[in-house]
């Protein structure tokens, strides 16, 4: 952690251990007094929608993280009960953050939690399911879609950063991180 009570996390991807492993850093940052957290969701393809959860139950006040809505019309809705955030957040995203990532990214950013930091997301929000076929081929159908907490849907559109900063291909510093530092410094004021 950073000397002035900055947390730093970033998630690569989204696995069945994420949520559990996402806690115990936490937890440790918690521990050591952080103020304030930068969550980095760049270059995160996504992965496992229940880690997200679970990880959103963490960051999101109370009320809905996602909604997944089945072609059928029926609906399913993943909830925080968290009674308000400890402490600001600033989350870091790019044109290749999707699907899962974009469903956290998109929950904070729709409760006010916080503020999106980097490019715009990659909008890669349905739910899909593959159907194994002959000879190791498969069939990838597209089941249900994933709606942020104020109902926008991901699918092909992504998600608008609060903030929009490049990061130039010949960079020699990671000005996106730089920028989301200091709006979370903004923040913790």
């Amino acid at each position: 952690m950073a000397e002035d009570g900055i947390g730093y996390i970033r998630i690569a991807f989204f696995s069945e251990n994420t949520g559990k492993e996402f806690r115990a850093s936490l937890e440790k940052l918690e521990a050591e007094g952080m103020k304030g957290l930068i969550l980095d969701l760049r270059e995160n393809p996504g992965g496992v929608v229940t880690s997200c959860v679970e990880i959103g139950q963490l960051l999101v006040p109370k009320g809905p993280i996602v909604s997944v809505v089945e072609k059928d019309g029926e609906k399913e809705v993943y909830t925080s009960n968290l009674e308000s955030t400890k402490y600001p957040v600033v989350v870091l995203i790019d044109g290749n953050s999707a699907s899962a990532s974009e469903i956290l990214a998109g929950a904070l950013q729709d409760t006010g939690a916080g503020p999106l930091v980097g490019t715009k997301s990659s909008g890669k929000g349905p739910v899909q399911m593959l159907l194994p076929m002959l000879h190791e081929d498969g069939l990838k159908l597209t089941i249900a879609k994933y709606y942020t907490p104020n109902g926008r849907s991901i699918d092909g559109t992504g998600i608008e950063p609060d903030v929009v900063i490049e990061l130039p291909h010949d960079a020699v510093s990671d000005v996106q991180l730089a920028k989301a530092t200091e709006v979370i410094k903004e923040k913790m004021q």
